[in-house]
């Protein structure tokens, strides 16, 4: 897959391209209804294919939202694209002149210079400044043909990036699996910490999350994958308020069956299940109690898993 960071210009591309247009985040069920709709349409047409979105959340950019929390960094895009094997990525470079484009003029900037022919979009697409483009406005574009596809439900509701975020925010990952397709993941460097974790029998990897939005504070069942290895593991979210209470939240995994050194190094953190929210505990040994308690769990979910498989 070629990556091409678009800053307007007319690029040096001879064959016609079929493009999904969107932010992506999460990449979940109902877009990727989007791009098995370009892979189609590109198969039949013999088209290229192709997924255009930007390089920071517009909103962010805008000044509507404090800090920029992804459900999928661009890696994470990427890696998943590469494994549709589609042709382009399309990365626009957002920006406050890029917000005050009106329609016509993204078309012509991004689209149309980008030879793209064919557009995939969901529904209720927007675009352009202050959103004032949509589906008519593409469809209004001679040089282009639209396709439309439909929202995709689960449990009568549209499947959404927001939709996911509200579930990770009230820590019902289980459901999130339902609408990413697959189960939330960050990936991280494993970084120092205090060693508390250490020093009461259970020592924990402590990730760095950079910009991921972690879900809602708590103990966690997880998938700990290093060193191309998957092990169970039970992850903490949060402040850590038995003990001297943290600046932000952490996020540190006790790797059942583990010990190794990997500082320094990248994991995947893949969330099952919610054992319990975080609380503190009046004594270091209630604590120690309630992960012998949280360690047995883990061990019997995945042991009611590969009964069940």
């Amino acid at each position: 897959m070629e990556i091409i960071y678009l800053k307007g210009d007319k690029l040096n591309i001879h064959d016609p391209i079929c493009s999904a247009v969107g932010f992506f985040d999460g990449l979940h069920l109902g877009h990727m209804a989007l791009i098995h709709k370009v892979q189609d349409i590109s198969k039949n047409k013999g088209y290229k294919t192709a997924l255009m979105t930007f390089d920071h959340h517009p909103l962010y950019v805008l000044g509507k939202m404090d800090e920029e929390k992804y459900m999928t960094s661009m890696d994470d895009r990427i890696s998943i694209l590469e494994k549709e094997n589609i042709d382009y990525l399309f990365i626009i470079e957002f920006s406050k002149e890029v917000a005050q484009l009106s329609p016509d003029d993204f078309i012509e900037k991004y689209l149309l210079n980008s030879h793209i022919c064919h557009v995939v979009c969901g529904f209720d697409y927007r675009f352009g400044h202050k959103n004032s483009g949509n589906i008519q406005t593409l469809q209004d574009c001679l040089k282009l043909d639209v396709s439309v596809v439909d929202e995709v439900i689960y449990q009568e509701e549209k499947i959404s990036s927001s939709r996911i975020r509200r579930l990770l925010e009230i820590g019902q990952v289980d459901d999130v699996h339902m609408l990413l397709g697959h189960n939330y993941c960050i990936l991280g460097k494993v970084i120092s910490g205090r060693h508390i974790g250490h020093s009461i029998g259970f020592p924990t990897a402590n990730v760095d999350y950079s910009s991921y939005l972690l879900p809602k504070r708590g103990v966690y069942v997880v998938k700990f994958y290093v060193n191309d290895h998957c092990y169970m593991g039970m992850c903490n979210i949060g402040y850590n308020p038995t003990f001297t209470v943290l600046d932000k939240p952490s996020m540190e995994v006790y790797v059942l069956d583990f010990d190794q050194n990997i500082y320094d190094q990248y994991v995947t953190v893949e969330f099952c299940s919610l054992i319990r929210f975080e609380s503190s505990f009046k004594t270091k040994e209630q604590l120690i109690q309630q992960l012998n308690l949280d360690e047995k769990y883990v061990r019997e979910y995945f042991e009611n898993k590969m009964l069940g498989s």
